[in-house]
């Protein structure tokens, strides 16, 4: 069935009015599986509109995702590194899709990329959801033979590789916030979630996934309780969903490369000249506690710093909220 929702949204995704019978026949399926199929579409937060006489139509043309044009704008680098691309029409979450095959299958390289995600999820059991086609969602595996002593410093690297995507596509004003998000003009435009298997001492695999917004409607925006934007708020033109994704994944497939040869030495720094946080008063969100205080960047781990009743202290963990009392 999904296959055939799939193939339905490929034939409306022009934009353009199609007759519920051509489609059927275009489908070779029934017009009340037509019907069914667009009211699935519907369910997963496409805007489709349906007038007697014409038929269907998205109510804006969508460029779903290709894994041969993907494949074809990845960088040199990225290329010989990436070992498959694989484009999930939906999924229940592109990281529990990559981790669950560790079992099974080695997945160094991979990258799996979903036009929907039923359960994603972010950090401390946070939801990560956005409507079919309005997002950038995608999980990359990566082992390291040798666990890398960067490992603890992973999310804040691929908060740089993402920012400096944004930035090649012209997108001004992103920071990060530790130690997970991408904002711009400090709304969020986007996370990343890592899960790690394996020794300290050995071989150790990670799914890194991140999600970015594409393009979110306002009513879906006003229903979030954090401020968050989206990349076609930000641009002049609807940027291209392919090149945005071959971008993103080159710049984290650049930046994995590099943990094993030791070219990253300056991203730490890169990262705290981000940091658009720093000097700020703050609410630190913990399991059981919640601290205030004045965030002071991150130590040489990538460990919060935060100067509470005037001693600085560290912590691994933790959710920041700016939204203080006076």
């Amino acid at each position: 069935m999904k296959k055939g929702h799939a193939s339905l949204l490929s034939k409306i995704s022009d934009g353009k009015f199609h007759s519920g019978e051509g489609l059927a026949s275009q489908l070779n399926i029934s017009r009340a599986a037509i019907w069914k199929s667009i009211k699935h579409l519907e369910s997963l937060g496409l805007h489709i509109e349906a007038i007697r006489g014409k038929g269907y139509r998205l109510s804006h043309r969508i460029e779903l995702l290709s894994e041969e044009r993907i494949k074809k704008l990845l960088s040199p680098l990225a290329s010989e590194y990436c070992r498959n691309i694989e484009v999930l029409f939906k999924t229940e979450s592109t990281n529990s899709c990559l981790f669950n095959r560790l079992a099974t299958e080695q997945i160094h390289g991979n990258a799996v990329i979903a036009e929907y995600q039923s359960h994603g999820r972010g950090r401390r059991g946070n939801k990560w959801f956005s409507p079919l086609a309005s997002g950038i969602i995608f999980s990359v595996g990566w082992r390291f033979d040798i666990a890398p002593t960067a490992l603890s410093l992973l999310s804040l690297y691929m908060g740089v590789a993402m920012a400096r995507a944004l930035h090649s596509v012209k997108i001004a004003n992103v920071g990060l916030k530790w130690p997970n998000d991408i904002v711009v003009m400090n709304k969020k435009i986007g996370g990343i979630l890592l899960e790690v298997r394996g020794e300290s001492s050995g071989p150790v695999d990670v799914v890194i996934g991140i999600g970015m917004n594409y393009d979110l409607a306002e009513e879906f925006k006003s229903n979030i309780e954090q401020a968050v934007t989206d990349i076609c708020s930000h641009t002049e033109q609807r940027l291209s969903r392919n090149i945005l994704v071959a971008t993103f994944l080159s710049n984290v497939f650049e930046i994995l490369e590099g943990l094993n040869t030791d070219q990253n030495s300056n991203l730490l720094e890169e990262w705290r000249a981000l940091d658009c946080y720093v000097e700020q008063q703050a609410k630190l969100l913990l399991p059981n506690e919640e601290i205030e205080g004045v965030l002071k960047g991150v130590d040489n781990q990538g460990l919060l710093l935060m100067s509470v009743d005037g001693e600085v202290k560290r912590y691994t963990s933790g959710e920041i909220s700016l939204r203080v009392p006076s």
